[in-house]
């Protein structure tokens, strides 16, 4: 839910606590210090919404970020830092009925980044002005796993991430590695959707595992050697296999300035395949987890 967007410990609990319902989010970046962020959040109805977007910002309203006002935009929650003369920040944070609007932009200067943050949120809140939320009644109903694919992920150590659950096509996308080879694949092999599980651990590892569904197991065969070429042809990744099967694919990447390595493998059983990942490994020689994940994540797809 937070994605790095907010300070640890603080939309998270916020949004929840006042019936988040469902959220996207989009960002562009220039070679430069020019950055924007927008996120969308559906809450459970106006007055949340609003009283959100105030506790929000409030909990932004730190490291020299100071409160500020759009005249265009009344009803905006606005924070501006200047970074002495290398960039401005916005952060701003609009209810729209019950649509939340998250703006996080910086320029070179303040005058262009007040200006461009004005546009954009004016676009988006034009934009929510037509937008059908999801209906009140139906709110509790709503299925977390319309895939139906959270039983085929393995149980991990440690703790889940916000990242962890349902993902279709365009919000798998926005996390893959390779988005566009892995939309081609996908889209010509019947692509169902995606279940993302991921973990830390207090040993100071973390794990994740990635399951597709495809539409056979023919293009689930096909999916699968194309996702083994990606990490060959476009990453510096050494293979190696497990003794249980080998012929898994598995691959392991050092980490720069860290000491450590993480390691991938790719397996598939009938129309699923998956991609299990242990980060924070002190030898890529140690294989004993990802060993064990892989045995686990065959079990898991398997029923």
């Amino acid at each position: 839910m937070t994605l790095g967007l907010f300070p640890p410990d603080t939309a998270a609990p916020i949004l929840t606590r006042y019936g988040f319902v469902a959220g996207w989010v989009s960002c562009r970046v220039a070679d430069d210090v020019r950055a924007t962020t927008i996120f969308l959040a559906e809450m459970s109805d106006p007055d949340s919404a609003s009283v959100a977007s105030d506790e929000i910002a409030a909990a932004l309203a730190i490291d020299g970020y100071a409160s500020t006002e759009f005249p265009d935009i009344p009803d905006g929650r606005v924070l501006i830092r200047e970074d002495g003369q290398d960039a401005s920040i916005v952060q701003a944070l609009l209810p729209v009925d019950r649509m939340l609007v998250y703006l996080f932009h910086a320029n070179l200067d303040t005058e262009q980044a007040t200006a461009n943050a004005t546009t954009v949120l004016t676009l988006q809140a034009d934009l929510l002005a037509t937008f059908e939320p999801t209906p009140q009644d139906s709110i509790a109903s709503l299925d977390p796993d319309p895939f139906g694919l959270a039983a085929r992920a393995a149980d991990l150590p440690g703790k889940l991430t916000n990242f962890s659950g349902s993902y279709d096509l365009a919000s798998y996308l926005r996390v893959a590695i390779a988005p566009e080879r892995e939309r081609a694949v996908l889209m010509d092999n019947g692509y169902v959707g995606t279940y993302v599980k991921q973990t830390e651990a207090e040993n100071g590892r973390s794990y994740q595992i990635v399951v597709y569904e495809m539409g056979s197991m023919a293009e689930a065969d096909t999916t699968f050697t194309e996702f083994r070429d990606i990490e060959t042809e476009e990453f510096d990744g050494t293979r190696f296999t497990v003794p249980d099967d080998r012929t898994i694919p598995c691959f392991y990447f050092e980490v720069e300035d860290t000491g450590t390595y993480y390691q991938r493998c790719y397996t598939r059983e009938g129309k699923y395949l998956a991609s299990i990942d242990v980060f924070g490994v002190p030898s890529p020689f140690d294989i004993a987890d990802i060993r064990m994940l892989n045995t686990a994540q065959i079990q898991a797809i398997r029923g």
